[in-house]
């Protein structure tokens, strides 16, 4: 095995998941969207980067040596950063000023580097600050509560918070299930079905473009 992989729920209404990596061997792998942005705490040759990573819509390459090690706190859809929301931050990673061995800074605010055990003090306290704010229009929306509301306004309010529309989130969310489908052994045209895409080809397609894998990639991992 060349990652140690821990992965756990929160009960934060902030958070999505918090994920701890730790890497025993070089390892070269694709990062995919999955509909959330993160805070990352990366370690590597004894150095430590805080970064805040904006939603990605297209696979990217990430290399690691063994030794590296990170902690992703994942956000809901509908989440984000006072000062830099979605539409500043898509498809980037800001880095984060080390303020000291336990500390960096964000917003003029020097906050202690969280743990894969107390992240949500950390989000508790961006919080409390006003530096996390919450679209009620967009959190609703990413759960499938849609209300009243014109295509326009809630199109305008994804692209703040996410830097995204609503159709490329459920784009990404269409194809995160796909990938869960096939990894579990479904053949891909009874997923392509089950998900909605008009034929396998579609589909094929879709995840090609979103995770960088077809599906006969994805079920021979």
């Amino acid at each position: 095995m060349s990652a140690r992989r821990e992965v756990r729920p929160s009960d934060s209404p902030f958070v999505e998941r918090v994920t701890r990596v730790t890497y025993d061997a070089a390892v070269r792998e694709l990062s995919t969207p999955d509909g959330t942005w993160d805070l990352v705490v990366l370690e590597r040759e004894g150095r430590t980067l805080v970064l805040q990573t904006g939603l990605i819509t297209r696979p990217v390459e990430l290399e690691n040596d063994a030794g590296d090690a990170y902690l992703a706190i994942s956000f809901k859809p509908g989440v984000f950063l006072a000062k830099q929301p979605g539409v500043k931050t898509v498809d980037r990673g800001i880095v984060q000023p080390i303020v000291s061995p336990r500390a960096f800074s964000m917003d003029g605010e020097t906050l202690e580097i969280p743990t894969f055990d107390n992240a949500e003090d950390l989000v508790a306290r961006l919080a409390r600050r006003g530096l996390l704010a919450r679209d009620e229009l967009v959190a609703d929306a990413a759960r499938g509560d849609v209300r009243a509301i014109g295509t326009r306004t809630l199109q305008r309010h994804f692209v703040h918070a996410l830097g995204i529309t609503p159709k490329q989130l459920a784009q990404i969310q269409r194809a995160c299930r796909a990938v869960e489908l096939l990894e579990r052994g479904v053949a891909p045209a009874a997923v392509a079905i089950e998900m909605g895409y008009s034929d396998q080809p579609h589909m094929t397609r879709a995840l090609k473009a979103l995770v960088g894998r077809t599906p006969g990639q994805i079920r021979a991992r």
